[in-house]
């Protein structure tokens, strides 16, 4: 993983606590996107999920061709931000990067749900029901 001020790689890991993080993941990209969002906010910008192995992946329930699977996608909340207001920076800040860039709203707590953002290599924006 690239050197920077915030992230370890452990934060990237699959959360089965099995499998081996793949070579070269994070990409440098991605690495350099969550360190833009985390200086823009000055807050923790927590990961809630990285790399899934096909397992794990399958055991959440998420999509077979996921993102995350391959270890180029993070679900993340900023600390003390609301995420409406992250999926607005991201949107406004990355629009014109090739960038998969989603948002899972909870609408008891602004503060949680989380915004979604993978280097998929083409430009994909949704929003989870």
């Amino acid at each position: 993983m690239k050197a920077n001020l915030y992230f370890k790689l452990d934060e990237f890991k699959c959360r089965c606590g099995k499998c081996q993080l793949p070579k070269d993941i994070p990409s440098d990209e991605l690495v350099d996107i969550l360190c833009q969002i985390r200086e823009h906010f000055n807050s923790p910008l927590i990961i809630n999920s990285g790399y899934r192995c096909p397992d794990h992946n399958a055991k959440v329930g998420a999509a077979v061709k996921s993102q995350h699977t391959i270890g180029s996608a993070v679900d993340f909340v900023v600390k003390g931000v609301k995420t409406q207001d992250v999926h607005q920076y991201v949107l406004d800040n990355f629009n014109d990067k090739d960038l998969g860039v989603a948002i899972k709203h909870n609408f008891d707590n602004p503060y949680a749900g989380f915004v979604h953002i993978d280097t998929r290599g083409k430009k994909a924006r949704w929003t989870y029901a």
